[in-house]
């Protein structure tokens, strides 16, 4: 039982573009931008880069011998007898995972590609007594979050249209 699990592409690529175009609307706005206006873009821009190749790092990669959470600059270890309980919490089309381990706690959610099969491994791996019975009942019952995608391609759609009218209206 081994695989690797990344953030979905459907939300990583529209927003990076999202990125993308405030990076093009902030040499806009360095080129002939209020203060205020220049400010803003850079502070939007740059938490929006961190949280890009946040997301872009984020992986988990199940071995036989445990389980390894990447995160930007940071990685966490965790063997199959450390982790101590899998449970689980649905708000809507929200889903958060939490694993329990003897060093400490990680979250994952629904936003994992192929989260599912990913919670299947776990599930199998951790058996009925390291995990919530709602682990099960959402494996026959799933939830998708399309909207953080539709919000992720409205950013980018809404940053180029203000790039657009500061073009056109310096």
């Amino acid at each position: 039982m081994t695989g690797t699990y990344r953030i979905k592409k459907a939300f990583l690529w529209p927003f990076t573009a999202a990125v993308v175009f405030l990076l093009v609307l902030l040499g806009v706005l360095l080129a002939g931008g209020q203060p205020w206006e220049k400010i803003a873009a850079l502070i939007i821009f740059l938490i929006s880069l961190m949280v890009a190749v946040e997301s872009w790092r984020r992986r988990i990669v199940l071995a036989d011998d445990g389980l390894i959470v990447s995160k930007f600059f940071r990685s966490k270890k965790f063997t199959w007898a450390e982790i101590t309980h899998l449970g689980v919490l649905v708000i809507r089309n929200k889903a958060y995972f939490l694993l329990t381990t003897t060093r400490g706690f990680s979250m994952f959610s629904n936003l994992y590609e192929n989260h599912t099969a990913l919670l299947g491994a776990l599930y199998d791996r951790l058996g009925e007594e390291k995990t919530e019975p709602e682990i099960k009942d959402y494996l026959n019952h799933p939830v998708e979050r399309f909207s953080l995608f539709v919000m992720a391609w409205v950013a980018a759609a809404v940053v180029v249209v203000v790039t657009i009218l500061k073009l056109f209206n310096p």
